[in-house]
C-alpha cells in the first residue's frame, strides 16, 4: 500500500508539469528524481508527505533566452550582420498580406504552417532568418516587423573602440605581443 501511494504521488506530480514546454532531458531528470524519491520512501515505513508538493512545480511560463544567456556565450557567435532596408516594414506587411490576408500588427501567427511560410518568404526577401532562440517571440505580425527592423551589429567591442575618439588618458594597444612560455626566452620562458 505504501508503494502504490508513492507511485500515485509520482504520477500526480509528473502529470502536473507542463510537458509540452519542457526539454526531454529535464523530463528524464524529473522522472529519475521521482523514482529515486519513491525508492527512498519505500525503504521507510512512514507515509508519503505531500504537504509541500505545491512548491515543487514549475511555473507555467515560456522558456526565454534572455540577453544575459546570450551574452554569456561571448562575442564569437556565428551571426551575420544585418542592416534593415528603408522600406522593411512595407515589405513584411506585403508578405503578410499575401500569406495571412492581414497587415494588422496584432494579427497572431498561430498556425505553424502559415508561420513557416511567412518566415520563409521574409528570409528569402531579406537574406536574414529568425534564429531558433527568438522563434517563440514571433507571435504576431508586429513582432515580425520589429525583428526585421532591428539591425544586427557583429563587430567585436575591441574593434569598435578603434573608430571612437578616446580620451587622452586612455590608450589601447591593438597590435599587442603575446607571451608564450614555450617559445619566448624572456621572463623564464
Amino acid at each position: 500500500h505504501v508503494t502504490s501511494a508513492i507511485m500515485a504521488a509520482a504520477i500526480t506530480n509528473l502529470s502536473r508539469l507542463q510537458v509540452g514546454n519542457l526539454p526531454s532531458k529535464l523530463l528524464y531528470n524529473a522522472a529519475a528524481a521521482l523514482l529515486q524519491h519513491g525508492q527512498q520512501c519505500r525503504s521507510s515505513s512512514s507515509p508519503v508527505d505531500t504537504s509541500d508538493e505545491e512548491e515543487n512545480f514549475l511555473p507555467d511560463r515560456r522558456f526565454s533566452f534572455d540577453a544575459e544567456s546570450l551574452a554569456a556565450r561571448g562575442y564569437l557567435r556565428s551571426q551575420k550582420p544585418y542592416s534593415p532596408a528603408r522600406d522593411v516594414q512595407n515589405q513584411v506587411l506585403e508578405i503578410c498580406m499575401k500569406l495571412v490576408n492581414s497587415s494588422n500588427f496584432e494579427t497572431p501567427l498561430r498556425d505553424s504552417n502559415t508561420k513557416f511560410a511567412v518566415l520563409t518568404q521574409c528570409s528569402k526577401a531579406f537574406g536574414h532568418t529568425v534564429p531558433n532562440s527568438l522563434m517563440h517571440k514571433i507571435t504576431n505580425i508586429g513582432a515580425l516587423v520589429s525583428f526585421y527592423k532591428t539591425p544586427i551589429n557583429t563587430t567585436v567591442p575591441l574593434d569598435m573602440i578603434k573608430n571612437i575618439d578616446l580620451p587622452k588618458n586612455l590608450h589601447v594597444t591593438y597590435k599587442y605581443t603575446r607571451f608564450h612560455p614555450e617559445t619566448d626566452t624572456k621572463f623564464g620562458g
